[in-house]
Parts: structure tokens; C-alpha cells; sequence
């Protein structure tokens, strides 16, 4: 029986979260007994002024008042309960008004958790039955990815299962360590080596790599770091992406030029095949955003993490680095001392082997492969 398939995610706070629903759609749409596979973001849908209210103070919130936004992240028991129920009520009339009743899902997959509890209340209403997966994109979860209403997890490692079955009492029987989804792409780069890459690029073959991101829209100390890497005497290749950020890539175009004779530079703005430059760097410097870990994760790129966000982003470096896979690096200089202990030594062997235990580049084909599974037992149980 064919499945139809419904994936509700939210991109105001970055586009990672989306980027996963479409590693998933991108592999149901591939596998026999999809009907249909669809990605929607859920405040734009249901309420697009309450999703412009959100983005606006998501990102004053992180500009102006950082300490209180972790304190409010810190609280998450409290705001799960309290926010979760009046909010996800409401949302969940419109969510059903406006897709649910039209698209009759037969699979609701939620890849950001801020429509999921509205998701919850819209199955409890809807005409017809569905299956609601909870898909967390980071190396932790939290309060708001939990709803009696969720028939399945989809986690990232075993220390996030542990947590959902014993702090949350989730029925193991529904938590599936599926790893982060990726785009499939990722996959197939990881049979080429660094050299293969940087040849296919046209950049240095034989110079260490060190390659700067700042997400979509180029956040962070991208030219206080970049002139700390230059004052390097051994000459370095640095490739820096600015996002969607067209003012910031033009100023650092002019930021590198007075040490472009010794070190070789290469600025771009958005790239959508990234896991070409994340492939052939030697080292990554990044804000942890779950989906870039989990990205570099699968091409053993060194991480040296630098200012993660409060809330999942410090949750992210923490894990990563317990886990001896990544590096925290609190400002340029430490970036720069860690890049010299990683050229010319064992230490990037070490990382990549931690690397290893981590990286689940067929995340996106395993919770595919549940998704059909789960629907199925489902099912039957329903038409017994």
C-alpha cells in the first residue's frame, strides 16, 4: 500500500533543520510504496506572522540578551509545560485547516520541534490517523521533542536513546539511533580522499586546508580569525564560506589581500555543494549546528568548534568534544595553536578514529527505512 508522507520542519532560526527533511524526502522519494513526500515549514504555513515574531526575537535574543536565552534554554522542563499546550492547541486547528486535511498523511515527520506539540494536538483531531516521528538534528534532546502523542524517535547516539527511555520514560520499543540526516551526497564524497578533492576544486593540493563557516548567514569572528591564521609563517590555504552574507564576503575579498602572497585564500559566498569544500579541508572551524557536525562527521573532517550558541549548539560542542570528536577552541588565538598541533602530526588520525564512532553518513536511508517499517507494524496492529 502506497504511503504518503508529510515532513513539517521551520528554517527562521537557520536552514539546518530543513536541509534534513529534504535528506529524507530525498531517499523516500526514491523507495518503492511512496505515494507522495512533502516538506513544509510549519509556522509558515500555520501562523507566517507568528513565525517573522519568532525569528525577530530568536535573533535580538541572541544578539542583546544571551545569558537569559541560556537561562530560558536551561529551563526547558518549565517552558515545555508551559508553552506546549496553549500554543500547540492553536496552532494545531491550523495546521489542519490549511495542509493536514488536504495532504491526508499517512507519516508526519517533524524535523524542528516548535510545531511538533502541534502536530500532537492536530492528531488527536484529525479525521485521519497518522503516524507522528520526532526527528531531533542535534546530539541532544530536550523537552520539547517529547509528546505522548509521538510514535517514534529518531536519535542521533545512544547516550540521546538512554536519556528518552530513562529521564523521559519513552518506551524504548519507539527510539531508533538512526544518526543526524544528511544529504546522500555526503555518502558517496567520502570514497574520495582530501587530495581528490582539492584537485577537483583546483586548489592547492599540497597545502593544509583550513576551511571557516559561519552557517547561512556567515555568523561569528570569521575576519578576527582569518587575520590570526594569517599571521602564520608556514604558508596555509584558507577557504572561507560567508553564507548568504554578499557584504561580508565582499569585505573579506579585501580583509585577505595583503597576505595573499604567502598564504593562499579562497572567499565564497553560499555553496550549495558543500560537501566538496567540507571533503577536501584539513580542518573545519564552525559553529556546532548539529547538521554541519554531522556533515563533517561523515567525511572525518577535523572540527575545531568555535562560539557555539547557548542551548543545543552548547549541548553539541560539550557532547563532541566529551566524545574526543571535535575541538573547542574559545577564541582566534586557540584556533590558530590547534591547527599548528594538527599539521604534521597523529593528532588528526586520533580525531578521525573518534570521528568514526560517530558519523552516520546513512542516517537519512535508516530513518527512511523505519519510517516504513513502523507505519507497517502499525498498520496491521490498527486492522486487527
Amino acid at each position: 500500500m502506497a504511503k504518503r508522507f508529510l515532513l513539517v520542519t521551520e528554517e527562521w532560526a537557520g536552514s539546518g533543520h530543513r536541509v534534513a527533511a529534504e535528506a529524507i524526502q530525498e531517499v523516500l522519494q526514491n523507495m518503492d510504496g511512496a505515494q507522495s513526500v512533502r516538506v513544509i515549514g510549519g509556522l509558515q504555513t500555520a501562523s507566517p506572522g507568528l513565525r517573522v515574531l519568532s525569528r525577530f526575537f530568536y535573533l535580538n535574543m541572541l544578539r542583546y540578551a544571551k545569558p537569559v536565552w541560556h537561562k530560558m534554554y536551561e529551563q526547558d522542563e518549565m517552558w515545555g509545560r508551559s508553552l506546549s499546550k496553549p500554543l500547540g492547541w492553536w496552532l494545531s486547528t491550523r495546521l489542519l485547516q490549511r495542509v493536514l486535511r488536504a495532504e491526508q498523511p499517512d507519516v508526519v515527520v517533524a524535523t524542528h520541534a516548535y510545531c511538533l506539540s502541534a502536530l500532537a494536538y492536530a492528531k488527536q483531531k484529525a479525521d485521519k490517523p497518522f503516524q507522528l516521528v520526532s526527528v531531533p538534528t542535534d546530539f541532544h534532546v530536550n523537552r520539547f521533542w517529547i509528546h505522548p502523542q509521538i510514535d517514534a524517535y529518531m536519535v542521533a547516539h545512544e547516550q540521546m536513546a538512554e536519556r528518552l527511555t530513562h529521564r523521559y520514560r519513552i518506551s524504548a520499543e519507539k527510539v531508533h539511533v538512526c544518526g543526524i540526516p544528511i544529504r546522500r551526497a555526503f555518502h558517496y564524497a567520502a570514497s574520495k580522499t582530501k587530495s581528490d578533492w582539492k584537485s577537483q576544486l583546483g586548489i592547492a593540493v599540497d597545502r593544509f586546508t583550513v576551511l571557516i563557516g559561519g552557517g547561512e548567514g556567515g555568523y561569528g569572528q570569521m575576519e578576527e580569525v582569518i587575520r590570526t591564521l594569517a599571521e602564520e609563517e608556514e604558508p596555509l590555504q584558507i577557504v572561507v564560506i560567508t553564507g548568504k552574507n554578499a557584504s561580508l564576503q565582499k569585505r573579506l575579498e579585501t580583509v585577505v589581500s595583503p597576505w595573499s602572497e604567502r598564504h593562499r585564500f579562497v572567499v565564497k559566498g553560499y555553496e550549495e555543494r558543500m560537501w566538496q569544500w567540507i571533503g577536501a579541508a584539513d580542518a573545519y572551524v564552525t559553529k556546532p549546528g548539529g547538521i554541519t557536525c554531522a556533515e563533517a562527521l561523515a567525511l572525518r573532517t577535523p572540527l575545531i568548534l568555535h562560539q557555539p550558541l547557548p542551548g543545543q549548539e552548547q549541548y553539541n560542542s560539550a557532547f563532541l568534544t566529551e566524545q574526543q570528536a571535535a575541538i573547542l577552541a574559545r577564541s582566534p588565538q586557540e584556533i590558530r595553536e590547534v591547527i599548528r598541533g594538527l599539521r604534521g602530526s597523529g593528532r588528526v588520525g586520533e580525531l578521525a578514529a573518534h570521528m568514526d564512532k560517530l558519523r552516520r553518513p546513512e542516517a537519512a536511508v535508516e530513518i527512511a527505512h523505519v519510517l516504513f517499517s513502523l507505519e507497517s507494524k502499525i498498520g496491521n496492529k490498527n486492522r486487527e
